[in-house]
């Protein structure tokens, strides 16, 4: 029990020293790059787009969709309310928050589930854009404590929620052979 004390005192000074260490040019982008990750929809539009330019075929499009889904119900549907975890900015009144005040707890980050179950699927399908996608992601993840909503715990396990998530669907979607086949990427994509 001792070990979980400090991973969470860690985890407190962590949150405290990032949101004391907050660079106010950046702040702007922070409160866009979290508005832009809220829901995963940023990830769909992206797909979307990458469908509708013929750069992503609709199996894919499907479980770009249903990773960000699973993402989401198991961070925000399953998780968060059993771990009911406080908020940065109700345990600790120094910490102050930029923007909205989320009023569920604050264990796991779902931003950060989608953007990680979006970056993973994305850089399967569209590996040309990887670069974009992960920095997009780790963005996203960063903004949730820059912004006080969130510990840097919540975020690394929102993260992993995600990973698992999209890995787990490109695995099922392996598995399952749809009429007129396809993988993801449209032929010649």
């Amino acid at each position: 029990m001792m070990g979980m004390q400090h991973l969470f005192q860690l985890d407190h000074s962590l949150s405290a020293w990032v949101v004391a260490h907050r660079w106010y040019p950046l702040t702007g982008v922070m409160e866009t790059v979290t508005t832009a990750g809220r829901d995963g929809l940023l990830w769909g539009a992206i797909g979307a787009i990458l469908a509708v330019a013929g750069r992503l075929d609709v199996r894919g499009l499907l479980q770009l969709w249903a990773a960000l889904a699973l993402a989401l119900v198991v961070s925000d549907h399953i998780v968060k309310p059993i771990a009911a975890r406080e908020r940065p900015f109700r345990s600790n009144p120094a910490i102050t928050v930029i923007g909205h005040r989320s009023h569920d707890s604050s264990f796991p980050s779902g931003h950060t589930a989608a953007a990680f179950a979006g970056a993973f699927a994305l850089s399967r399908f569209a590996p040309g854009g990887r670069l974009i996608w992960w920095t997009t992601a780790v963005a996203i993840a960063y903004s949730r404590v820059y912004l006080g909503e969130h510990y840097p715990l919540d975020v690394a396990i929102g993260a992993a929620i995600g990973l698992c998530s999209a890995a787990l669907l490109g695995w099922a979607f392996g598995r399952v052979h749809f009429a007129g086949g396809g993988a993801g990427v449209p032929a010649g994509g």
